[in-house]
């Protein structure tokens, strides 16, 4: 497995893996292209979307992770520096995410990581973060849902702290969380690496 900069090309992967990593709220959030008239499917307005929009959530904010079978996983980081830039499309659903960024700003948001299912429990998430981490010149900082567990231990295991939460507004019946999570760590460059 390898970590490369992401390719214009990775676009489908993309928006695939995004909404992987936020359980379905991709989709719903890009459902406005398919109320506009303007595509068929969300997926497909995601994929032109980092295709061939500037900003925060484009191609070329993401890292591709890549095995012998193809593409396995992405993260997707940006520079928090607030204003509209740094928000997706308006949504009440998003507005407690908007609340926690709005606390992170001056951090590198780690937006989305995903590991597509036949290739997880392989550390290609931890890898991914890892590799984030690498490209922030300061802090960092990730959101996630009270439900993930998972992501929760891994984001801890590499010293980020919870920072705050808001309420989770469901946009689906598939899920269970809460609350999201908003966790922060300080650029740790020259500190040992944390306990794997």
């Amino acid at each position: 497995m390898h970590i490369r900069p992401a390719r214009r090309a990775d676009s489908a992967d993309i928006v695939i893996l995004d909404d992987i990593a936020s359980s379905g709220l991709a989709s719903h959030v890009l459902q406005v292209g398919v109320s506009d008239g303007n595509y068929d499917r969300p997926l497909e307005f995601g994929r032109d979307g980092y295709a061939f929009i500037d900003g925060p959530f484009s191609w070329k904010n993401v890292l591709i992770a890549e095995t012998d079978d193809g593409i396995a996983g992405m993260s997707l980081s940006f520079e928090l520096i607030g204003g509209p830039g740094d928000q997706g499309l308006p949504d009440p659903v998003l507005e407690p995410l908007e609340s926690l960024k709005s606390r992170a700003i001056g951090t590198r948001m780690i937006d989305s990581v995903a590991v597509y299912t036949r290739f997880r429990g392989q550390g290609i998430g931890r890898a991914l973060v890892e590799a984030e981490l690498a490209r922030a010149t300061g802090p960092s900082s990730i959101i996630t849902d009270s439900a993930n567990i998972r992501a929760l231990a891994l984001y801890q295991s590499l010293g980020f702290e919870q920072q705050d939460r808001a309420p989770f507004i469901a946009f689906n019946d598939n899920h269970a969380a809460a609350h999201w999570v908003l966790l922060t760590r300080p650029n740790l460059r020259g500190a040992p690496a944390p306990a794997h």
